[in-house]
């Protein structure tokens, strides 16, 4: 197998190097796996994603490439509309991405796919779109994770995840530089607020937010409330949240306008909780919570021992595609004994909001 060298991206098809030369690098000294924590300058940052595009991640020889032989490797969406054993798509949606154990051979067969598809242009893009998804949802490698949406010329819903790349790998200035191009509308969703918030913008959030309120007050209301949320700024996020809920229903998105008031109801619960939350106060015992999932209702069950969080575990689910989020997010919450300052895992907020939601109610019912 082979793929492109960072330098031989001209259609791919006269350059090929040995597969050592294009994978990324699994852990980069000093954080590479992204740490905010940790400043870089610009060509540090650089040097770090350029690493990436030359050297195998330390796991790949103990991955086989594995994948089902009825698989349709062109990316023909008509093949296989609704197998996920013939449509490559459907086989990483479904298959790979609610699997630990499949995240690597996916990633591995996407490789392979860079060699298949060398002569088609339009599939070696959406190949490095994909590596540059499942690098930063699923294996949080921010470098890898730059190197191929950079490969594949990102499209611009992906220009905020790129921005956590560098924000991740320590350069605030990268991500800014990013995120400066994007205007309110230019993604559908609030994710360009969402990404000025992780930066500890909250201003140019917060700016952002009433300019998308013009055009689409659901979206830009329920975002400003999670960037003040983030920012600790609890009162405000209040005040956003129930804005949401003032919204006329669009009859026209009548189904995403649902979800969204949803969300900020939810949101809104676990908000008003959080002040009154005390550990020191809490008697020792397991105590449930649900909130709303990505797809559905969402539980967890906390554990209180000594006046100390000493698990948070999901016991329902239907988030199907981001179990990263599902042991990620109580990890952080364990570690910082509680769901303040606790960050929404990358590609997967809402079911990380719905764990934090979750686990504030169950903690809520043990001070009753």
């Amino acid at each position: 197998m082979s793929g492109c060298a960072p330098g031989c991206c001209r259609g791919h098809s006269k350059l090929l190097v040995p597969l050592a030369a294009v994978l990324g690098l699994a852990a980069l000294p000093g954080g590479g796996r992204g740490d905010s924590a940790i400043k870089r300058t610009k060509s540090q940052v650089e040097a770090l994603i350029r690493k990436a595009g030359a050297t195998p991640p330390t796991w790949w020889d103990s991955v086989k490439l594995d994948y089902p032989a009825t698989l349709d490797l062109t990316w023909d969406q008509k093949n296989g509309l609704h197998d996920e054993t013939r449509n490559t798509s459907l086989y990483l949606w479904w298959v790979c991405y609610p699997n630990p154990g499949r995240w690597k051979p996916g990633v591995k067969l996407l490789h392979h796919l860079l060699q298949v598809n060398q002569r088609d242009p339009g599939a070696l893009r959406k190949t490095m779109a994909a590596l540059g998804s499942m690098y930063h949802d699923l294996l949080q490698d921010y470098a890898r994770a730059a190197f191929w949406w950079r490969k594949a010329g990102s499209a611009t819903e992906i220009q905020p995840k790129l921005a956590h790349c560098y924000w991740k790998l320590g350069s605030k200035a990268m991500a800014a530089a990013t995120l400066s191009l994007l205007g309110s509308d230019d993604t559908q969703d609030g994710s360009v607020i969402k990404a000025w918030a992780d930066l500890g913008e909250l201003g140019k959030a917060l700016k952002l937010a009433r300019e998308k309120a013009r055009r689409a007050p659901e979206v830009a209301y329920l975002a400003a409330g999670d960037a003040c949320r983030k920012a600790g700024k609890y009162d405000d996020a209040v005040a956003y949240y129930e804005k949401v809920l003032r919204v006329p229903e669009s009859s026209a998105r009548q189904k995403q306008s649902k979800l969204n008031k949803q969300r900020a109801q939810a949101n809104l619960t676990a908000v008003r909780v959080f002040d009154a939350l005390n550990l020191n106060r809490l008697p020792d015992g397991t105590y449930a919570g649900s909130s709303l999932g990505y797809a559905g209702a969402l539980e967890v069950s906390v554990t209180v021992r000594g006046h100390r969080l000493t698990s948070v575990k999901v016991t329902k689910h239907e988030d199907k595609q981001f179990f990263c989020a599902l042991n990620d997010t109580p990890r952080r919450i364990v570690a910082r004994q509680g769901v303040k300052g606790v960050d929404a895992v990358s590609g997967a907020t809402m079911t990380s909001e719905a764990i934090l939601n979750a686990t504030a109610k169950a903690l809520a019912t043990a001070m009753e």
